[in-house]
């Protein structure tokens, strides 16, 4: 069942009990990672940038600094590590249906940068990881950043 209303002459449906969902890989998509993680909290003194690439050009990243977390579309200026995939790994990344570390041991997802950098923030990923997963277009996520 959904509410309806009108606004501006149009009608608005909200969905209840039931999230929307974006097409992945899309700056809407992108949106709404940004949208997931608003609230999220970092201590002061954390730093990382982690970009994300498609072959077909769409990319964007995930910083963390400045006490918060925030979603860009684009790619960074600096990033301390950076994922690049193909369009169909990348969606299924996004869906949840592929853990990243299968992607990258079968060559599917390449890594650059310092990984390390991972490491150090691993628990902190995890949480965004979980925050990504409420607007991923599939059930049954993997456990794993995106």
């Amino acid at each position: 069942m959904a509410d309806t209303s009108l606004i501006g002459g149009t009608v608005a449906v909200t969905p209840i009990g039931c999230a929307t969902v974006v097409e992945p890989l899309t700056e809407e998509w992108v949106d709404a990672l940004a949208a997931a993680v608003k609230d999220v909290t970092v201590p002061e003194g954390m730093g990382l940038v982690v970009e994300y690439r498609v072959d077909d050009g769409f990319s964007w990243h995930l910083v963390i600094g400045g006490g918060a977390v925030s979603v860009v579309a684009g790619t960074a200026e600096s990033p301390e590590v950076a994922f690049c995939a193909d369009r169909n790994t990348a969606l299924a990344l996004a869906g949840g249906t592929l853990d990243p570390l299968r992607a990258i041991i079968d060559g599917d997802l390449t890594i650059h940068g310092d990984p390390r950098a991972l490491v150090t923030a691993k628990g902190l990923l995890e949480d965004i990881d979980k925050l990504f997963a409420t607007v991923r277009p599939t059930s049954g996520a993997k456990d794993g950043p995106i």
